[in-house]
């Protein structure tokens, strides 16, 4: 896995429509940072701006967990054998 290009340190799942490489955090501040910039530019205030960034960064981190659920779900169910443990997979979990 690469390194993040932003802070060079961290391994790096995400990658922009620039083909940047960027870690968790980064990948986090920079959605804070376009959730800003983007209520600056629709008319809002500073500080409607700040909690509209603190809001996106929320999100992130909670399509991240979805995310990363939904990747656990897949690899469980692909390591169950059986019709029936396999519905058992996807109904119960």
């Amino acid at each position: 896995m690469t390194t993040c290009t932003e802070c060079g340190t961290s391994p790096a799942p995400h990658d922009t429509i620039s083909g940047r490489s960027l870690c968790a955090g980064c990948h986090r501040r920079l959605a804070e940072i376009t959730g800003a910039v983007v209520s600056l530019g629709a008319g809002d205030s500073a500080a409607g701006a700040v909690g509209t960034g603190i809001a996106t960064g929320g999100f992130h981190d909670a399509v991240e967990g979805e995310r990363s659920a939904a990747a656990a779900r897949r690899a469980k169910l692909a390591a169950t054998e059986g019709f029936w443990n396999r519905l058992r997979v996807r109904v119960v979990g």
